[in-house]
Protein backbone atom coordinates (compact mmCIF):
# COMPACT_ATOMS: atom_id res chain seq x y z
CA UNK A 1 0.00 0.00 0.00
CA UNK A 2 1.22 3.51 -0.70
CA UNK A 3 0.12 7.13 -0.93
CA UNK A 4 -0.46 8.35 -4.48
CA UNK A 5 -1.86 11.83 -3.91
CA UNK A 6 -2.95 14.31 -1.23
CA UNK A 7 -5.72 16.90 -1.60
CA UNK A 8 -5.92 19.68 1.02
CA UNK A 9 -9.01 21.85 1.50
CA UNK A 10 -10.00 24.45 4.12
CA UNK A 11 -6.83 23.95 6.14
CA UNK A 12 -5.81 27.34 7.50
CA UNK A 13 -5.36 29.62 4.45
CA UNK A 14 -5.80 26.76 1.98
CA UNK A 15 -9.38 27.36 0.82
CA UNK A 16 -9.44 25.99 -2.68
CA UNK A 17 -8.21 22.38 -3.00
CA UNK A 18 -4.44 21.96 -3.34
CA UNK A 19 -3.24 18.73 -4.89
CA UNK A 20 0.16 17.09 -4.32
CA UNK A 21 0.66 14.24 -6.77
CA UNK A 22 3.29 11.80 -5.50
CA UNK A 23 2.84 9.46 -8.46
CA UNK A 24 4.41 11.96 -10.85
CA UNK A 25 7.33 13.06 -8.68
CA UNK A 26 9.00 11.49 -5.65
CA UNK A 27 11.06 14.60 -4.85
CA UNK A 28 9.13 17.88 -4.59
CA UNK A 29 10.81 21.12 -3.47
CA UNK A 30 8.40 23.91 -2.50
CA UNK A 31 9.69 27.47 -2.76
CA UNK A 32 8.08 30.81 -2.03
CA UNK A 33 8.58 34.04 -0.15
CA UNK A 34 8.04 34.16 3.64
CA UNK A 35 4.43 33.66 4.81
CA UNK A 36 3.42 32.18 1.45
CA UNK A 37 2.10 28.97 3.02
CA UNK A 38 4.94 26.49 2.49
CA UNK A 39 4.87 25.16 6.06
CA UNK A 40 1.07 25.01 6.02
CA UNK A 41 1.15 22.54 3.12
CA UNK A 42 3.59 20.24 4.94
CA UNK A 43 1.62 20.35 8.18
CA UNK A 44 -1.62 19.54 6.37
CA UNK A 45 -0.11 16.36 4.92
CA UNK A 46 1.34 15.45 8.32
CA UNK A 47 -2.10 15.93 9.92
CA UNK A 48 -3.67 13.24 7.75
CA UNK A 49 -2.10 10.39 9.76
CA UNK A 50 -3.70 10.08 13.23
CA UNK A 51 -0.57 8.36 14.51
CA UNK A 52 1.18 11.74 14.28
CA UNK A 53 -1.36 13.49 16.51
CA UNK A 54 0.88 13.52 19.59
CA UNK A 55 4.03 14.58 17.72
CA UNK A 56 5.45 18.10 17.25
CA UNK A 57 3.33 19.32 20.18
CA UNK A 58 0.30 18.67 17.92
CA UNK A 59 0.95 22.09 16.30
CA UNK A 60 -0.38 20.75 12.97
CA UNK A 61 -3.81 20.18 14.56
CA UNK A 62 -4.07 23.60 16.21
CA UNK A 63 -5.66 26.69 14.66
CA UNK A 64 -6.70 24.92 11.48
CA UNK A 65 -9.44 27.49 10.73
CA UNK A 66 -8.88 30.02 7.96
CA UNK A 67 -8.15 33.32 9.73
CA UNK A 68 -8.80 35.21 6.48
CA UNK A 69 -12.45 34.15 6.62
CA UNK A 70 -15.19 34.41 9.25
CA UNK A 71 -16.94 31.36 7.78
CA UNK A 72 -16.04 28.14 9.61
CA UNK A 73 -15.50 25.14 7.38
CA UNK A 74 -14.14 21.74 8.33
CA UNK A 75 -10.50 21.18 7.39
CA UNK A 76 -10.40 18.18 5.06
CA UNK A 77 -7.28 16.25 4.07
CA UNK A 78 -7.83 13.57 1.44
CA UNK A 79 -5.37 10.84 0.54
CA UNK A 80 -5.64 8.78 -2.61
CA UNK A 81 -4.02 5.49 -1.71
CA UNK A 82 -3.04 2.40 -3.63
CA UNK A 83 -4.47 -0.71 -2.00
CA UNK A 84 -5.07 -4.12 -3.57
CA UNK A 85 -8.35 -5.96 -3.22
CA UNK A 86 -6.74 -8.73 -1.18
CA UNK A 87 -5.14 -6.19 1.18
CA UNK A 88 -8.50 -4.56 1.85
CA UNK A 89 -10.17 -7.96 2.29
CA UNK A 90 -7.48 -9.04 4.75
CA UNK A 91 -8.29 -6.07 7.00
CA UNK A 92 -12.05 -6.80 6.85
CA UNK A 93 -11.51 -10.51 7.62
CA UNK A 94 -9.26 -9.72 10.58
CA UNK A 95 -11.99 -7.45 11.98
CA UNK A 96 -14.64 -10.15 11.56
CA UNK A 97 -12.49 -12.52 13.63
CA UNK A 98 -11.80 -9.88 16.31
CA UNK A 99 -14.38 -9.96 19.12
CA UNK A 100 -14.11 -6.21 19.79
CA UNK A 101 -15.73 -5.57 16.41
CA UNK A 102 -18.54 -8.17 16.80
CA UNK A 103 -21.18 -5.43 16.93
CA UNK A 104 -20.23 -4.54 13.34
CA UNK A 105 -20.20 -8.13 12.06
CA UNK A 106 -23.25 -7.75 9.80
CA UNK A 107 -21.90 -4.69 7.99
CA UNK A 108 -18.39 -6.15 7.86
CA UNK A 109 -19.69 -9.14 5.94
CA UNK A 110 -21.30 -6.73 3.45
CA UNK A 111 -17.99 -4.91 3.03
CA UNK A 112 -16.36 -8.17 1.97
CA UNK A 113 -18.10 -7.71 -1.38
CA UNK A 114 -16.84 -4.16 -1.89
CA UNK A 115 -14.68 -3.89 -5.01
CA UNK A 116 -11.60 -1.69 -5.04
CA UNK A 117 -11.58 0.16 -8.36
CA UNK A 118 -8.16 0.28 -10.07
CA UNK A 119 -6.46 -0.60 -6.75
CA UNK A 120 -7.27 2.94 -5.58
CA UNK A 121 -9.18 4.16 -2.55
CA UNK A 122 -9.95 7.73 -1.45
CA UNK A 123 -9.89 8.43 2.29
CA UNK A 124 -10.63 11.84 3.84
CA UNK A 125 -9.85 13.01 7.36
CA UNK A 126 -12.00 15.71 8.93
CA UNK A 127 -9.61 17.53 11.27
CA UNK A 128 -12.43 19.06 13.30
CA UNK A 129 -13.79 15.63 14.29
CA UNK A 130 -10.45 13.82 13.58
CA UNK A 131 -12.54 11.04 11.97
CA UNK A 132 -11.85 9.30 8.66
CA UNK A 133 -14.30 8.77 5.84
CA UNK A 134 -14.00 6.41 2.90
CA UNK A 135 -15.38 8.33 -0.06
CA UNK A 136 -17.67 5.58 -1.29
CA UNK A 137 -21.47 5.28 -1.12
CA UNK A 138 -21.29 1.76 0.29
CA UNK A 139 -19.68 2.93 3.54
CA UNK A 140 -22.64 4.47 5.39
CA UNK A 141 -21.77 3.44 8.96
CA UNK A 142 -19.54 6.36 10.01
CA UNK A 143 -18.15 4.73 13.16
CA UNK A 144 -17.23 1.55 11.32
CA UNK A 145 -15.96 3.64 8.43
CA UNK A 146 -13.54 5.44 10.77
CA UNK A 147 -12.32 2.16 12.30
CA UNK A 148 -11.64 0.58 8.89
CA UNK A 149 -9.79 3.68 7.73
CA UNK A 150 -7.71 3.77 10.92
CA UNK A 151 -6.65 0.16 10.39
CA UNK A 152 -5.74 0.92 6.79
CA UNK A 153 -3.74 4.01 7.80
CA UNK A 154 -1.94 1.95 10.44
CA UNK A 155 -0.55 -0.23 7.64
CA UNK A 156 0.34 2.67 5.36
CA UNK A 157 3.91 3.99 4.98
CA UNK A 158 4.83 6.42 7.71
CA UNK A 159 4.76 10.21 7.28
CA UNK A 160 7.82 11.86 8.86
CA UNK A 161 8.01 15.55 9.66
CA UNK A 162 11.31 17.38 10.11
CA UNK A 163 10.91 20.97 11.16
CA UNK A 164 13.56 23.54 11.96
CA UNK A 165 13.81 24.00 15.74
CA UNK A 166 10.23 23.95 16.91
CA UNK A 167 10.53 20.31 18.01
CA UNK A 168 13.10 20.84 20.78
CA UNK A 169 15.41 18.08 21.98
CA UNK A 170 14.83 17.55 25.67
CA UNK A 171 17.79 17.58 28.07
CA UNK A 172 16.05 15.02 30.24
CA UNK A 173 13.82 12.38 28.62
CA UNK A 174 11.46 10.92 31.21
CA UNK A 175 10.66 7.22 30.83
CA UNK A 176 6.91 7.53 31.14
CA UNK A 177 4.08 6.75 28.75
CA UNK A 178 1.29 9.19 27.93
CA UNK A 179 -2.19 8.66 29.35
CA UNK A 180 -3.33 6.86 26.19
CA UNK A 181 -0.41 4.43 26.45
CA UNK A 182 1.63 5.93 23.61
CA UNK A 183 5.17 7.24 23.92
CA UNK A 184 6.03 10.94 23.59
CA UNK A 185 8.25 11.86 20.63
CA UNK A 186 11.81 11.60 21.93
CA UNK A 187 11.07 8.68 24.22
CA UNK A 188 9.69 6.75 21.24
CA UNK A 189 12.89 7.53 19.29
CA UNK A 190 15.03 6.30 22.22
CA UNK A 191 12.95 3.14 22.48
CA UNK A 192 13.53 2.46 18.77
CA UNK A 193 17.28 2.99 19.27
CA UNK A 194 17.24 0.35 22.03
CA UNK A 195 15.27 -2.08 19.84
CA UNK A 196 17.60 -1.62 16.89
CA UNK A 197 20.55 -2.38 19.18
CA UNK A 198 18.87 -5.62 20.31
CA UNK A 199 15.30 -6.84 19.98
CA UNK A 200 15.35 -7.69 23.71
CA UNK A 201 16.31 -4.18 24.82
CA UNK A 202 13.85 -1.55 26.03
CA UNK A 203 14.14 1.69 28.00
CA UNK A 204 11.32 0.35 30.19
CA UNK A 205 13.38 -2.68 31.24
CA UNK A 206 16.40 -0.71 32.45
CA UNK A 207 15.12 -0.42 36.03
CA UNK A 208 14.86 -4.22 36.28
CA UNK A 209 18.55 -4.86 35.62
CA UNK A 210 21.35 -5.11 38.13
CA UNK A 211 23.53 -1.92 37.81
CA UNK A 212 26.44 -3.68 36.08
CA UNK A 213 24.11 -5.31 33.54
CA UNK A 214 22.45 -1.95 32.95
CA UNK A 215 25.85 -0.36 32.24
CA UNK A 216 26.61 -3.08 29.67
CA UNK A 217 23.29 -2.50 27.88
CA UNK A 218 23.73 1.28 27.88
CA UNK A 219 27.26 0.85 26.52
CA UNK A 220 25.98 -1.21 23.56
CA UNK A 221 23.14 1.24 22.86
CA UNK A 222 25.58 4.15 23.05
CA UNK A 223 27.93 2.38 20.61
CA UNK A 224 25.06 1.87 18.16
CA UNK A 225 24.05 5.54 18.43
CA UNK A 226 27.58 6.91 17.99
CA UNK A 227 28.35 4.65 15.05
CA UNK A 228 25.21 5.88 13.25
CA UNK A 229 25.82 9.54 14.05
CA UNK A 230 29.52 9.42 13.15
CA UNK A 231 28.76 7.88 9.75
CA UNK A 232 26.36 10.68 8.86
CA UNK A 233 28.60 13.31 10.50
CA UNK A 234 31.42 12.33 8.13
CA UNK A 235 29.02 12.54 5.18
CA UNK A 236 27.98 16.09 6.05
CA UNK A 237 31.36 17.20 7.47
CA UNK A 238 29.88 19.91 9.65
CA UNK A 239 33.34 20.49 11.09
CA UNK A 240 36.80 18.95 10.92
CA UNK A 241 36.29 16.32 13.60
CA UNK A 242 36.12 12.74 12.38
CA UNK A 243 34.05 11.22 15.16
CA UNK A 244 31.06 12.13 17.25
CA UNK A 245 30.37 10.90 20.76
CA UNK A 246 27.13 11.01 22.72
CA UNK A 247 26.90 9.77 26.32
CA UNK A 248 23.67 8.10 27.46
CA UNK A 249 23.10 8.50 31.19
CA UNK A 250 20.35 6.73 33.14
CA UNK A 251 18.69 7.98 36.30
CA UNK A 252 16.17 5.98 38.34
CA UNK A 253 15.26 8.20 41.26
CA UNK A 254 11.69 9.44 41.70
CA UNK A 255 11.51 10.23 37.98
CA UNK A 256 13.13 7.55 35.85
CA UNK A 257 14.89 9.27 32.95
CA UNK A 258 17.68 9.31 30.39
CA UNK A 259 20.00 12.21 29.59
CA UNK A 260 21.92 12.68 26.36
CA UNK A 261 25.16 14.64 26.40
CA UNK A 262 27.66 15.56 23.69
CA UNK A 263 31.23 14.66 24.61
CA UNK A 264 34.06 16.73 23.17
CA UNK A 265 37.74 15.92 23.66
CA UNK A 266 40.26 18.76 23.64
CA UNK A 267 43.90 18.65 22.48
CA UNK A 268 45.03 17.49 25.95
CA UNK A 269 42.66 14.52 25.86
CA UNK A 270 40.30 16.02 28.44
CA UNK A 271 36.59 15.39 27.89
CA UNK A 272 33.96 18.13 28.09
CA UNK A 273 30.20 17.51 28.32
CA UNK A 274 27.41 19.56 26.78
CA UNK A 275 23.67 19.24 26.30
CA UNK A 276 22.50 18.95 22.69
CA UNK A 277 20.96 22.43 22.94
CA UNK A 278 24.37 23.87 23.89
CA UNK A 279 25.89 23.02 20.54
CA UNK A 280 25.64 24.97 17.28
CA UNK A 281 22.35 25.35 15.43
CA UNK A 282 23.82 23.30 12.58
CA UNK A 283 24.59 20.42 14.95
CA UNK A 284 21.17 20.76 16.59
CA UNK A 285 19.47 20.35 13.21
CA UNK A 286 21.81 17.50 12.20
CA UNK A 287 21.13 15.53 15.39
CA UNK A 288 17.37 16.06 15.07
CA UNK A 289 17.42 14.97 11.41
CA UNK A 290 19.52 11.82 11.84
CA UNK A 291 17.70 10.61 14.96
CA UNK A 292 14.29 10.94 13.30
CA UNK A 293 15.58 9.45 10.08
CA UNK A 294 17.28 6.40 11.58
CA UNK A 295 15.34 5.70 14.79
CA UNK A 296 11.75 6.65 14.06
CA UNK A 297 9.49 4.03 15.71
CA UNK A 298 7.42 3.33 12.61
CA UNK A 299 10.40 3.19 10.25
CA UNK A 300 12.87 0.50 9.32
CA UNK A 301 15.33 3.13 8.14
CA UNK A 302 15.57 5.51 5.15
CA UNK A 303 15.41 2.58 2.72
CA UNK A 304 11.80 1.80 3.69
CA UNK A 305 9.75 2.02 0.51
CA UNK A 306 7.18 4.77 -0.01
CA UNK A 307 7.53 6.56 3.34
CA UNK A 308 6.87 10.29 3.10
CA UNK A 309 9.48 12.74 4.35
CA UNK A 310 8.30 16.30 4.99
CA UNK A 311 11.10 18.76 5.67
CA UNK A 312 10.58 22.39 6.62
CA UNK A 313 13.62 24.50 5.68
CA UNK A 314 16.07 21.58 6.00
CA UNK A 315 19.63 22.49 6.80
CA UNK A 316 18.98 26.21 7.23
CA UNK A 317 21.97 26.44 9.55
CA UNK A 318 24.27 24.12 7.61
CA UNK A 319 27.09 25.66 5.63
CA UNK A 320 27.04 25.59 1.82
CA UNK A 321 28.91 22.31 1.23
CA UNK A 322 26.80 20.52 3.86
CA UNK A 323 23.60 21.77 2.18
CA UNK A 324 24.82 20.41 -1.16
CA UNK A 325 25.41 17.03 0.51
CA UNK A 326 21.96 17.26 2.08
CA UNK A 327 20.44 17.76 -1.40
CA UNK A 328 22.14 14.52 -2.50
CA UNK A 329 20.85 12.80 0.66
CA UNK A 330 17.28 13.90 -0.10
CA UNK A 331 17.64 12.66 -3.67
CA UNK A 332 18.92 9.33 -2.35
CA UNK A 333 15.98 8.99 0.06
CA UNK A 334 13.52 9.86 -2.74
CA UNK A 335 14.60 6.87 -4.84
CA UNK A 336 12.60 4.57 -2.56
CA UNK A 337 10.40 7.10 -0.77
CA UNK A 338 8.64 10.43 -1.25
CA UNK A 339 10.32 13.67 -0.20
CA UNK A 340 8.61 17.07 0.00
CA UNK A 341 10.58 19.99 1.38
CA UNK A 342 10.36 23.76 1.69
CA UNK A 343 13.46 25.82 1.11
CA UNK A 344 14.89 29.26 0.48
CA UNK A 345 18.31 27.82 -0.28
CA UNK A 346 19.60 27.55 -3.84
CA UNK A 347 21.99 24.82 -2.64
CA UNK A 348 18.93 22.60 -2.19
CA UNK A 349 17.77 23.39 -5.73
CA UNK A 350 20.96 22.36 -7.54
CA UNK A 351 19.69 21.39 -11.03
CA UNK A 352 22.31 18.64 -11.31
CA UNK A 353 20.64 16.95 -8.32
CA UNK A 354 17.04 18.21 -8.22
CA UNK A 355 14.90 18.08 -11.42
CA UNK A 356 13.73 21.66 -11.83
CA UNK A 357 10.36 20.62 -13.29
CA UNK A 358 9.50 19.07 -9.91
CA UNK A 359 9.70 22.47 -8.15
CA UNK A 360 6.42 23.92 -6.88
CA UNK A 361 5.79 27.52 -5.85
CA UNK A 362 3.66 28.36 -2.83
CA UNK A 363 1.88 31.68 -3.30
CA UNK A 364 -1.13 33.61 -2.00
CA UNK A 365 -3.83 35.15 -4.15
CA UNK A 366 -5.34 38.60 -3.56
CA UNK A 367 -7.67 37.14 -0.92
CA UNK A 368 -4.90 35.48 1.10
CA UNK A 369 -5.67 31.96 -0.12
CA UNK A 370 -2.66 29.65 -0.47
CA UNK A 371 -2.00 28.14 -3.88
CA UNK A 372 0.57 25.55 -4.99
CA UNK A 373 1.67 26.24 -8.54
CA UNK A 374 3.82 24.35 -10.99
CA UNK A 375 6.89 26.28 -12.04
CA UNK A 376 5.72 26.48 -15.65
CA UNK A 377 2.34 27.93 -14.59
CA UNK A 378 3.65 30.62 -12.25
CA UNK A 379 2.73 34.15 -13.37
CA UNK A 380 4.96 36.13 -11.03
CA UNK A 381 7.71 38.44 -12.22
CA UNK A 382 10.68 36.18 -12.91
CA UNK A 383 13.06 39.15 -12.92
CA UNK A 384 11.92 40.39 -9.50
CA UNK A 385 14.73 39.53 -7.07
CA UNK A 386 12.18 39.39 -4.25
CA UNK A 387 10.11 36.76 -6.02
CA UNK A 388 9.86 33.04 -5.27
CA UNK A 389 12.06 32.40 -8.31
CA UNK A 390 15.15 33.92 -6.73
CA UNK A 391 16.50 30.64 -5.20
CA UNK A 392 16.27 29.00 -8.63
CA UNK A 393 17.90 31.94 -10.35
CA UNK A 394 20.74 31.74 -7.85
CA UNK A 395 20.97 27.97 -8.20
CA UNK A 396 21.11 28.00 -11.99
CA UNK A 397 23.54 30.95 -11.93
CA UNK A 398 21.33 32.57 -14.57
CA UNK A 399 22.10 36.09 -15.75
CA UNK A 400 19.26 38.31 -17.04
CA UNK A 401 20.63 38.20 -20.60
CA UNK A 402 19.65 34.56 -20.99
CA UNK A 403 15.97 35.53 -20.80
CA UNK A 404 16.32 38.39 -23.27
CA UNK A 405 18.53 36.49 -25.70
CA UNK A 406 16.07 33.76 -26.54
CA UNK A 407 12.44 34.13 -27.54
CA UNK A 408 9.86 32.10 -29.41
CA UNK A 409 10.86 28.55 -30.34
CA UNK A 410 14.26 27.39 -29.09
CA UNK A 411 16.35 24.46 -30.24
CA UNK A 412 19.00 23.29 -27.77
CA UNK A 413 21.95 21.58 -29.43
CA UNK A 414 25.03 19.77 -28.14
CA UNK A 415 27.60 22.38 -29.09
CA UNK A 416 28.69 25.38 -31.09
CA UNK A 417 29.07 23.51 -34.41
CA UNK A 418 25.49 22.25 -34.13
CA UNK A 419 24.57 25.90 -33.56
CA UNK A 420 26.37 26.93 -36.76
CA UNK A 421 24.80 24.15 -38.85
CA UNK A 422 21.19 24.61 -37.77
CA UNK A 423 21.44 28.37 -38.29
CA UNK A 424 22.99 27.84 -41.75
CA UNK A 425 20.30 25.45 -42.97
CA UNK A 426 17.12 26.47 -41.14
CA UNK A 427 16.12 28.75 -44.02
CA UNK A 428 13.02 30.82 -43.23
CA UNK A 429 12.08 28.70 -40.21
CA UNK A 430 11.81 30.89 -37.12
CA UNK A 431 13.54 29.52 -34.06
CA UNK A 432 16.63 30.29 -31.98
CA UNK A 433 19.46 27.85 -31.41
CA UNK A 434 20.98 27.59 -27.94
CA UNK A 435 24.27 25.65 -27.94
CA UNK A 436 25.47 23.55 -25.03
CA UNK A 437 29.01 22.49 -24.27
CA UNK A 438 28.65 18.76 -24.94
CA UNK A 439 25.94 16.13 -24.68
CA UNK A 440 26.07 15.98 -20.89
CA UNK A 441 25.68 19.75 -20.47
CA UNK A 442 22.14 19.97 -21.82
CA UNK A 443 20.46 19.18 -18.47
CA UNK A 444 21.40 22.68 -17.37
CA UNK A 445 19.82 24.28 -20.43
CA UNK A 446 16.69 22.14 -20.12
CA UNK A 447 16.30 23.36 -16.54
CA UNK A 448 16.71 26.92 -17.78
CA UNK A 449 14.00 26.46 -20.43
CA UNK A 450 11.58 25.00 -17.89
CA UNK A 451 12.26 27.90 -15.56
CA UNK A 452 11.82 30.46 -18.35
CA UNK A 453 8.65 28.72 -19.54
CA UNK A 454 10.01 28.52 -23.10
CA UNK A 455 8.84 26.51 -26.10
CA UNK A 456 11.94 24.39 -26.61
CA UNK A 457 13.26 21.18 -28.17
CA UNK A 458 16.52 19.36 -27.50
CA UNK A 459 18.46 17.32 -30.02
CA UNK A 460 21.41 14.99 -29.42
CA UNK A 461 23.68 13.13 -31.81
CA UNK A 462 22.62 9.49 -32.11
CA UNK A 463 25.95 8.12 -30.86
CA UNK A 464 26.87 6.51 -27.52
CA UNK A 465 27.45 9.82 -25.77
CA UNK A 466 24.26 11.34 -27.12
CA UNK A 467 22.19 8.24 -26.31
CA UNK A 468 23.47 8.13 -22.74
CA UNK A 469 22.78 11.85 -22.21
CA UNK A 470 19.31 11.48 -23.77
CA UNK A 471 18.42 8.57 -21.46
CA UNK A 472 19.74 10.36 -18.39
CA UNK A 473 17.73 13.49 -19.21
CA UNK A 474 14.63 11.39 -19.83
CA UNK A 475 15.00 9.64 -16.47
CA UNK A 476 15.82 12.90 -14.69
CA UNK A 477 13.02 15.10 -16.03
CA UNK A 478 10.36 12.42 -16.61
CA UNK A 479 8.35 11.15 -19.56
CA UNK A 480 6.21 14.28 -20.00
CA UNK A 481 9.17 16.66 -20.33
CA UNK A 482 10.94 14.10 -22.53
CA UNK A 483 8.42 14.81 -25.28
CA UNK A 484 10.77 17.70 -26.09
CA UNK A 485 13.85 15.45 -26.40
CA UNK A 486 15.11 13.99 -29.71
CA UNK A 487 17.92 11.89 -31.14
CA UNK A 488 19.08 12.57 -34.71
CA UNK A 489 17.53 10.21 -37.27
CA UNK A 490 17.56 10.23 -41.06
CA UNK A 491 15.42 7.76 -42.96
CA UNK A 492 14.85 5.95 -39.64
CA UNK A 493 18.61 5.44 -39.28
CA UNK A 494 20.74 6.65 -36.38
CA UNK A 495 22.96 9.53 -37.42
CA UNK A 496 25.21 12.22 -36.03
CA UNK A 497 25.25 15.82 -37.25
CA UNK A 498 27.97 15.19 -39.85
CA UNK A 499 25.83 12.48 -41.50
CA UNK A 500 23.27 15.11 -42.48
CA UNK A 501 25.74 16.50 -45.02
CA UNK A 502 25.66 14.96 -48.50
CA UNK A 503 29.13 13.59 -49.29
CA UNK A 504 29.41 15.11 -52.77
CA UNK A 505 28.10 18.48 -51.59
CA UNK A 506 30.60 18.50 -48.71
CA UNK A 507 33.45 17.75 -51.15
CA UNK A 508 32.33 20.57 -53.43
CA UNK A 509 32.04 22.91 -50.42
CA UNK A 510 35.67 22.31 -49.49
CA UNK A 511 36.70 23.24 -53.04
CA UNK A 512 34.59 26.40 -52.98
CA UNK A 513 36.16 27.40 -49.67
CA UNK A 514 39.66 26.64 -50.97
CA UNK A 515 40.16 23.97 -48.32
CA UNK A 516 42.04 20.70 -48.77
CA UNK A 517 40.12 17.44 -49.08
CA UNK A 518 41.49 16.37 -45.65
CA UNK A 519 40.22 19.45 -43.80
CA UNK A 520 38.32 18.46 -40.65
CA UNK A 521 34.55 18.75 -40.63
CA UNK A 522 34.53 21.32 -37.80
CA UNK A 523 36.96 23.59 -39.66
CA UNK A 524 34.83 23.36 -42.82
CA UNK A 525 31.71 24.42 -40.91
CA UNK A 526 33.59 27.25 -39.21
CA UNK A 527 34.81 28.59 -42.55
CA UNK A 528 31.36 28.27 -44.10
CA UNK A 529 29.59 30.07 -41.27
CA UNK A 530 31.90 33.07 -41.41
CA UNK A 531 32.18 33.17 -45.19
CA UNK A 532 30.97 36.36 -46.90
CA UNK A 533 29.17 34.24 -49.51
CA UNK A 534 27.67 31.64 -47.15
CA UNK A 535 24.10 32.19 -48.44
CA UNK A 536 25.23 31.36 -51.96
CA UNK A 537 27.23 28.32 -50.83
CA UNK A 538 24.27 26.97 -48.82
CA UNK A 539 22.03 27.29 -51.92
CA UNK A 540 24.45 24.94 -53.67
CA UNK A 541 23.75 22.25 -51.05
CA UNK A 542 20.06 21.35 -51.58
CA UNK A 543 20.32 17.73 -50.37
CA UNK A 544 22.02 18.76 -47.13
CA UNK A 545 19.53 21.60 -46.62
CA UNK A 546 16.64 19.18 -47.14
CA UNK A 547 18.10 16.77 -44.57
CA UNK A 548 18.21 19.56 -41.99
CA UNK A 549 14.68 20.69 -42.82
CA UNK A 550 13.38 17.16 -42.26
CA UNK A 551 15.11 16.96 -38.89
CA UNK A 552 13.70 20.34 -37.86
CA UNK A 553 10.23 19.34 -39.05
CA UNK A 554 10.39 15.99 -37.20
CA UNK A 555 11.13 17.68 -33.89
CA UNK A 556 8.16 20.00 -34.29
CA UNK A 557 9.62 23.26 -35.60
CA UNK A 558 9.21 24.84 -39.02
Amino acid sequence: MKYKKFIIKNYRAITNPIEINLDKSSLIPIIGINESGKTTILQAIFAFDKFNDNLNNASHLKDTNNLYSTEKKASMITAIIEIKQEEFLSIINSMIKDKQYSVYKFNLNKYKDFKISNNTLSITRNLHTTAYIINEEEFKDRKLNNIICSLIIEKMPYIFYFDDFRDSIEDTIHIKKLQDGTLPGWLSILEELFKQTSKDYSVFKLKDYEPRQRKSILSKVQKKLNKTLTKEWQNFRLDESDALKIDINYGNGNNEHIKLEVVETDDDGDEHYFYIRDRSKGFYWFFNFVMKLEFNPKSIGPEENNSIYLLDEPGSYLHASAQTKLAKKLQQISKDNKVIYCTHSHYLLNPDIIPINSVRISDKDNFGNIELIKLADFKGDINDTKSAFQPILDSLQIKPIIYDLTSGQILISEGIYDYYCFNLFKGNMEFSVLPGVGADSLKFYISTMILCQKNYKVVWDNDNEGNNAYKQAKDFFGEKEAENFFLLKKDSKKVILQNLFDGDELKKLKQDLNLSINTSFNKVILNLYFSEIKEELVKNMPITANNFREIIKNIGFG
